[in-house]
């Protein structure tokens, strides 16, 4: 069921301001975020809503002064019902099923041309070299490190995820979480030796901050990494404002890789697809047999990273 979220304006005189929430939200400060939040008590990239087959759940994204629900911190992705009260900082939001709000929507536009909009979007199919990565072992980590210090850790490790993936020419997508998910446009040869060195950065935590470094040595944690590498046709383009995305099945699976990683109990997994065509991809990499992933019809062949 469709579903929107209704800001509190405390300091506008708007009032409120309902917006209809897409498949994938970023709420924040920042200027390129689904919606933005003009308040200093907000992070750039403060907190993530995302659909699910189920619903829509909620994450902080390691944000400075926290998002609560119910006025109960959200430390861990949570599932959103109708008329949940989301805190934002010091901004209040009511998350609703599109039934009877009885709230404008920002631009005063009716519902039915904000809906029809929505399937105006600009969109390409186009090959992508697709990366996942999930920090190894984060419930436990989350049980060792208080709230706030994980928070800023949180910070930094999206920060080296930057320093990381940038220079070797990826695009980040979003962060989930405790997940990032990145793609490079360029599908050759060197394009997929810069995926294959950020999975080996990630995978062993070398590129972490040094204060982060510290941190972590206190706490007896280490930010490591399991990895997915796909490599599929994609649609790629603008969703919304501020949300730039790739979607479809070349992606499910790319993030169905990262998972199978657990079973196969290695660090880094990709599909024959990111190999083929790439003979000194094949000398890095050993074959792990067809697998079947969660939601795919098919088995797939993948490949463990060699150490």
């Amino acid at each position: 069921m469709p579903a929107e979220l209704i800001i509190s304006c405390a300091n506008n005189s708007d009032g409120q301001q309902a917006h209809l929430l897409d498949d994938f939200n970023i709420v924040g400060r920042g200027k390129d975020v689904a919606i933005q939040l003009n308040d200093d008590s907000v992070s750039r990239e403060h907190s993530c809503i995302r659909r699910h087959a189920n619903g829509y759940w909620i994450n902080d994204l390691a944000s400075a002064n926290g998002t609560y629900l119910n006025d109960l911190a959200v430390t861990k992705s949570e599932p959103l019902n109708d008329g949940d009260v989301i805190t934002f900082g010091t901004v209040t939001a009511k998350f609703s099923t599109l039934k009877s709000s009885g709230v404008s929507f920002k631009n005063s536009e009716s519902f039915q041309t904000r809906v029809l909009k929505r399937t105006e979007v600009s969109l390409t199919t186009t090959p992508l070299i697709l990366l996942v990565g999930d920090i190894r072992g984060f419930t436990e980590i989350a049980s060792k490190v208080p709230p706030e210090r994980l928070a800023a850790l949180m910070r930094g490790w999206y920060d080296d995820c930057r320093m990381v993936l940038a220079p070797l020419g990826a695009t980040i997508d979003k962060f989930i979480g405790d997940a990032v998910f990145a793609y490079w446009k360029d599908t050759g040869p060197e394009a997929r030796e810069a995926a294959v060195q950020a999975a080996r950065a990630l995978r062993d935590g070398s590129e972490f901050s040094k204060s982060g470094t510290l941190a972590m040595m206190q706490y007896k944690i280490n930010f490591e990494c399991r990895v997915g590498l796909h490599l599929g046709d994609v649609a790629h383009g603008a969703m919304t404002r501020g949300n730039n995305t790739a979607l479809g099945d070349a992606v499910n699976l790319a993030f169905r890789l990262e998972s199978l990683t657990r079973e196969l109990d290695t660090e880094v997994l990709a599909s024959a697809a990111f190999l083929d065509g790439w003979a000194d991809g094949y000398e890095q990499f050993s074959p792990r047999g067809l697998n079947r992933v969660k939601g795919h019809p098919d088995e797939i062949e993948v490949f463990a990273l060699n150490c």
